[in-house]
């Protein structure tokens, strides 16, 4: 009877092994992870008693819940290579009420570190009325107002019970500061995680009187003197105004331009407070631990205006957010089915560098390519590298594309520049004062250079100052520029950098009043918008302007997106666009690739190791790439000593052939899938 349990033991062992010839190391890896994780109940950020009360939780969601504290299944997440974990902590029922879950997350993440593990911590943005009000009853006070007094709940579902707080209410403020204490010093946090800190769209703005006085308060520090108000709004007195209000016959919905000069700075005013209680907490933390990494769920980059909906203005937030992520409905990253639209996050990730940001995303798929492509992967000592492999998101995903991520994360993703021939200047009045019409060319402009594969940034106002790293600057259609923001791009053109600009670009200034003359065509010696692409020199440099960025397909509305993501086609002049930018870029694009339209790349130099790393993703999945050529502009000094393709499909790096010519250094990427990686290695 033992032979045969051993006969059967040995057999078993034998077709396993079988079963993984031919596989890739990261193939195998991938399979072992996933036989471990069969038994593993994954963290959920939520407390029990949150799915109980929102319902819609599966009948064994207690079960599922209690097992995911267990011992046991941690030392499997270890075991698994798990090195972070998002643990449930304070949703806003109270901190009284919470606490008996609070204590299961206290359990989990001690032996969590115990195994090394990161400890990462959910904090929400809401108050749950229900509990909250009977433990604080104080509570009710902090509430955001709105026009007619009512509380601002919750929107989605039929989650009520759930309040927004006002962002200018000081004891909400450090009541949060009280719940940042208990996590830091009981739970030894590692990360804060804040979600649901943005604020609701017109007409759910807060208009309680804490938010009108800080309005007239915010207006005093725009315009200090009565002059300088007076030709902001016309008079010279705070006292005056009054932020408008929406009736049937004045609905925000209409709203396309924002003219009038109070919702424009009203506009500003939200963006810059919801950012600064924001601040608040990042500053507070970091005077605590300044190894805590923090996060809020800003999302990123759309044809959805954020600004005017839910006053999220990425760049307040810099210097204040370690990391953001994604979580938002109607951007399925792909090629979208109907009408072959390339949507991508590239944007969220360009923004978020320039910002020192790093983002959170990485489920699995293209998602998670994109990820390793593009994502800008911020140190922060004590805590490592957001964006890695081993983070929130891409832990969790157990494919052999992962398991390539996991391998090379920290030799070849981080410690990275990224190489940009151009960049997009978006401007605050262009895209705060028009609701969404000004996103179209901006989008469309983006997408030709994502599928064109051209090396570029995303910059706005604060980055003006940084022009000169850039060979051009393109406005897409960006109608509102300040003269001083004219005067600069001006100065960058006559020292020798391109400018290219479309449409209604600078027929505005920078409180979106017209100008009786576009400053940019009259440096070109035009009279009259040209209706074919232009180009002038000015001293050392060019000004090309395009008189139009024309949609791939009509463009039809969905609800907020007045451009759905799966209309993102490349416009009908994107070769028109993409050769007026490649044709007169200073010195020319750093890389050119015969890769198709529907792949997207980044070029990064990691100074580090004297390499230029080249990112290629497939957004046609499921169907391989054939082999195409890429000419590359060396990046560092000396020779170019090996030039090497890293892939999921093969356990080392294949070395490539390649030749050099005219400066450029010319080779074939072999057949890839969803993504590759290249690394060009110099010596000296």
């Amino acid at each position: 009877m033992k032979n045969l349990v051993f006969l059967l033991l040995a057999a078993g062992i034998a077709l396993q092994n079988s079963s993984l010839q031919g596989l890739t190391k990261f193939e195998k890896r991938a399979l072992e992870k996933q036989q471990i994780a069969k038994n593993i109940v994954f963290f959920s950020h939520e407390p029990l008693m949150f799915g109980l009360r929102r319902g819609g939780v599966p009948e064994n969601w207690p079960e599922r819940y209690e097992r995911q504290h267990s011992p046991e299944n941690i030392r499997l997440m270890a075991k698994a290579g798990w090195r972070y974990g998002r643990l449930h902590f304070y949703k806003g029922f109270g901190l009284e009420t919470e606490m008996p879950e609070i204590r299961k997350s206290m359990e989990a993440a001690r032996l969590m570190h115990k195994l090394g593990m990161k400890v990462s911590l959910y904090v929400g943005g809401t108050m749950f009325i229900e509990t909250f009000y009977r433990e604080t009853p104080e509570a009710i006070n902090w509430e955001q107002r709105d026009q007619y007094g009512r509380p601002v709940p919750y929107l989605v579902g039929t989650q009520t019970f759930r309040h927004f707080a006002c962002p200018n209410e000081p004891a909400y403020r450090e009541y949060i500061k009280r719940v940042l204490k208990v996590g830091i010093d009981s739970l030894k946090a590692d990360q804060f995680f804040f979600d649901n800190y943005f604020l609701r769209a017109e007409p759910k703005s807060c208009r309680c009187p804490r938010c009108l006085k800080a309005f007239k308060e915010f207006l005093k520090r725009r315009f200090p003197t009565p002059e300088a108000l007076r030709a902001r709004l016309g008079y010279s007195d705070v006292e005056y105004v009054k932020v408008n209000e929406w009736d049937e016959f004045n609905r925000p919905e209409d709203v396309v331009n924002v003219d009038d000069p109070v919702l424009q700075e009203w506009i500003r005013f939200r963006c810059e407070t919801l950012a600064d209680q924001c601040r608040e907490f990042y500053t507070y933390i970091k005077s605590i631990n300044p190894q805590i990494s923090v996060g809020f769920n800003l999302k990123g980059l759309y044809s959805l205006n954020r600004i005017w909906y839910n006053a999220v203005y990425h760049p307040f937030f810099a210097g204040y957010c370690d990391f953001f992520c994604f979580d938002i409905d109607g951007m399925e990253q792909g090629l979208n089915p109907e009408t072959g639209a390339l949507v991508t996050e590239i944007r969220s990730y360009k923004l978020a560098r320039r910002l020192d940001m790093a983002c959170s995303d990485g489920d699995p798929g293209i998602q998670l390519a994109e990820q390793m492509a593009f994502n800008y992967q911020k140190y922060i000592p004590g805590f490592g590298y957001h964006g890695a492999g081993y983070n929130h998101y891409a832990q969790r995903v157990l494919s052999p594309l992962a398991e390539f991520f996991r391998e090379y994360n920290d030799r070849y993703y981080t410690h990275t520049e990224n190489v940009a021939d151009c960049a997009v200047f978006r401007t605050w009045p262009s895209m705060a004062y028009s609701v969404w019409k000004t996103s179209i060319p901006t989008i469309l402009a983006e997408q030709v250079l994502i599928q064109h594969k051209v090396p570029f940034d995303i910059i706005v106002d604060q980055h003006i100052d940084t022009i000169e790293r850039y060979g051009a600057v393109i406005l897409p259609g960006q109608e509102s520029l300040s003269k001083e923001n004219i005067e600069r791009l001006v100065q960058y053109v006559r020292s020798g950098g391109t400018l290219i600009f479309t449409g209604n670009t600078a027929d505005y200034n920078q409180w979106r009043r017209r100008r009786a003359r576009n400053p940019l065509l009259s440096l070109m010696g035009l009279q009259r918008r040209p209706s074919v692409t232009t180009v002038r020199k000015l001293d050392k440099g060019k000004l090309v302007y395009i008189p139009e960025i024309i949609p791939g397909i009509k463009i039809t509305p969905k609800g907020r997106w007045a451009f759905p993501s799966s209309q993102w086609v490349l416009p009908a002049n994107h070769e028109e666009i993409y050769n007026a930018i490649a044709r007169h870029l200073p010195g020319g694009l750093s890389i050119v690739t015969e890769a198709p339209l529907t792949t997207a790349m980044e070029i990064l130099n990691r100074e580090k190791s004297k390499e230029t790393i080249i990112h290629f993703v497939n957004y046609e999945q499921g169907k391989k790439l054939a082999p195409f050529r890429v000419e590359l502009k060396p990046q560092f000094k000396g020779r170019v000593s090996s030039v090497a393709f890293f892939s999921p499909e093969h356990d080392d790096p294949l070395k490539l052939e390649f030749t050099e010519a005219g400066g450029k250094l010319i080779f074939t990427v072999p057949e890839m899938q969803m993504y590759s990686m290249i690394v060009v290695s110099y010596t000296s």
